[in-house]
């Protein structure tokens, strides 16, 4: 996916530079995004990657809080957290690659 393949007020938003989370916990981001199927990773534009993941995580540290504190934790996610987390950021991603046709 090239940049012209992208809407010209998207084109225009990657021009000035998109904006991007500020991500108060790598580790637990780390963990979260652990659970993102890699090749679905590579097919996002490097030039939309960082902030396509850091507004994800952030999404869901906004609406599930209780789940990234459950990331936050030093420990390894427990199975339940782990498969609900995994649940809900490939159905972002899978939503958001529709929306932009990234197959």
């Amino acid at each position: 996916m090239e940049q012209k393949d992208f809407s010209q007020k998207e084109q225009t938003e990657i021009k000035a530079g998109l904006s991007t989370a500020e991500i108060s916990d790598k580790e637990a981001a780390d963990k979260i995004l652990a659970l993102v199927p890699e090749e679905w990773i590579n097919k996002i534009p490097f030039f939309v990657r960082k902030h396509a993941t850091t507004k994800t995580i952030e999404r869901i540290a906004r609406q599930y809080p209780e789940l990234y504190a459950a990331a936050k934790n030093p420990r390894d996610l427990p199975e339940k957290e782990r498969e609900e987390l995994r649940r809900i950021i490939t159905d972002i991603f899978e939503e958001k690659m529709k929306k932009h046709n990234i197959k």
